[in-house]
């Protein structure tokens, strides 16, 4: 794969990131919308195919993030949307899984979906 600028631009603003964003969250922060749309999905899946990057769903939106070496996966509320980070505990299970089926694994990703407590509180009162 070739790193344009344009994919650059793309990847920086990830890493940068603490938190993952969305294909038209990326393009609102590109300086003078440098590109479109189209460019910024099929770079995210470049970048998703060269196991470079994970991405989560949520509401029919993908949200990508950098896959890091000591990589973490997210729990999202699925009522206010917010994101929390939680760590990866599933390294030695797929370690097994993958010998067990002769698979090399390249990565992984999990998101849970749920209720924060605040929305649960917020919810048991209606």
């Amino acid at each position: 794969m070739r790193m344009t600028q344009q994919r650059k631009k793309i990847l920086n603003l990830l890493t940068e990131s603490p938190q993952p964003k969305s294909a038209e969250m990326i393009l609102n922060e590109l300086p003078d919308h440098t590109m479109n749309l189209s460019t910024v999905y099929r770079t995210l899946d470049t970048f998703f195919e060269q196991g470079m990057i994970s991405k989560s769903t949520m509401k029919n939106t993908a949200y990508y993030y950098i896959n890091q070496k000591d990589h973490h996966h997210y729990m999202i509320c699925i009522e206010c949307q917010k994101m929390y980070e939680i760590d990866c505990h599933l390294d030695h299970i797929a370690d097994q899984i993958a010998k067990d089926h002769h698979f090399k694994i390249t990565h992984h990703d999990m998101t849970v979906y749920g209720y924060c407590e605040d929305c649960q509180k917020r919810l048991a009162e209606k």
